[in-house]
C-alpha cells in the first residue's frame, strides 16, 4: 500500500475517515438507500499487514448453499492461478456489491495472463455466456483485449446470476488520488471517459450498464459532501 496515495490507501482512508460520505455517494449512485454493510477483510498472517483480500467466491461461505455454489464455480472458472481479488465487498439489502477501486489511469487496463490452453478455453466459455447475457457486440474476443479485468468481473456477475445471487459491481475512480500529476486522473469526467472506452472495447454501452455497474468518483483533495 502506498503511504498517502493510490487506490488501496484512498479506499482505506475513505472507509476509515469518511465512511458516511462514501456510503452516501454509493447510495446515490446505486439508487439503493438501505444500510451499506461492508464486509470486514479476511485475516492473513502471511502478509505484513496481517490482512488479506477477498478472492473469488470466498465471501459466499456464509451462505447455506455454499457447497453447491463452489461446485458450480469449479466448472465455470479455472481453479489454477489467481482468482478475482476484490478491493471491497458490501451489501445493501439482498444485493452484493463487488468493489474495484482505481487511482491511476493505467490500473484499468490488463491483459489475460493465463498460460494454459485449457484455462483459456474455460475463460472463453464463461465470456461467451456473459456476452450473450449482456447482449454485447464485441469486435474481438474479450480474452484478447486489454480490458480483461473488467471482462472477468462481468463474467463473475453472470455466475452470480446463475446461482440466484443478486450482485453488482461498484467502480470507484479516485480523483487526484495518486499524488503524481502525470499519472492521476484529474476529474470525474476523465474517469467516465475511461469507463466508456473500456466498455466500448467489450462491445457495451455505458448508458445500458446501470443494472450491472455503478460508478463513483470521490475527490481526494476536496470536500466530497454533495
Amino acid at each position: 500500500m502506498g503511504l498517502g496515495y493510490g487506490s488501496e490507501f484512498q479506499l482505506m482512508r475513505f472507509l476509515g475517515h469518511h465512511r458516511d460520505d462514501l456510503n452516501t455517494m454509493i447510495q446515490n449512485a446505486t439508487g439503493q438507500y438501505g444500510d451499506v454493510k461492508w464486509r470486514d477483510f479476511p485475516y492473513d498472517d502471511e502478509r505484513l499487514s496481517g490482512d488479506g483480500e477477498w478472492k473469488g467466491i470466498e465471501c459466499f461461505k456464509e451462505l447455506e448453499n455454499y457447497s453447491e455454489i463452489e461446485a458450480k464455480w469449479k466448472q465455470y472458472w479455472p481453479q489454477r492461478g489467481t482468482s478475482m481479488n476484490w478491493d471491497g465487498i458490501f451489501t445493501i439489502g439482498d444485493t452484493w456489491y463487488f468493489v474495484e477501486a482505481k487511482a491511476h489511469k493505467d490500473e484499468s487496463y490488463q491483459q489475460c495472463s493465463a498460460s494454459s490452453e485449457k484455462s483459456k478455453a474455460v475463460i472463453n466459455t464463461a465470456f461467451e455466456k456473459t456476452i450473450l447475457w449482456l447482449k454485447a457486440k464485441p469486435q474481438i474476443k474479450w480474452i484478447d483485449t486489454n480490458c480483461y479485468q473488467l471482462a472477468n468481473r462481468l463474467a463473475f456477475l453472470n455466475f452470480c446470476k446463475q446461482c440466484g445471487i443478486e450482485a453488482r459491481l461498484l467502480y470507484i475512480g479516485f480523483v487526484k488520488g495518486f499524488r503524481r500529476k502525470k499519472d492521476e486522473v484529474q476529474s470525474a469526467e476523465d474517469w467516465i471517459n475511461i469507463w466508456k472506452e473500456e466498455l466500448s472495447t467489450l462491445g457495451l454501452d455505458i448508458g445500458n450498464m446501470s443494472p450491472f455497474i455503478s460508478f463513483i468518483h470521490p475527490d481526494c483533495e476536496k470536500d466530497t459532501k454533495k
